[in-house]
């Protein structure tokens, strides 16, 4: 297990057996902590089109090409040799 996968269960068990009147303490210095942090917000990437002009659209009935993909792939595997 890495060092900071470590060290935040180690937290965790810490921050089990305080009082229940202290838990609030903790997530304030915790907030406190975090916002002087300056922590970058994962930035939303767009998928849309990623699949445009690949070949997909001449697909009429994809439904049916998908099954017949999936015959030609059991029949690849069950007629493995090994």
């Amino acid at each position: 297990m890495p060092k900071t996968a470590i060290a935040k269960t180690e937290l965790k068990k810490k921050i089990s057996l305080l009082p229940e009147e202290r838990i609030k303490e903790v997530r304030t210095f915790i907030d406190f902590i975090l916002a002087q942090s300056e922590m970058d917000t994962p930035k939303r990437v767009s998928l849309r089109g990623i699949w445009k002009n690949k070949g997909f659209e001449k697909i009429t009935d994809l439904g049916a090409e998908l099954k017949k993909l999936r015959h030609e792939m059991n029949d690849s595997t069950l007629n493995r040799k090994f």
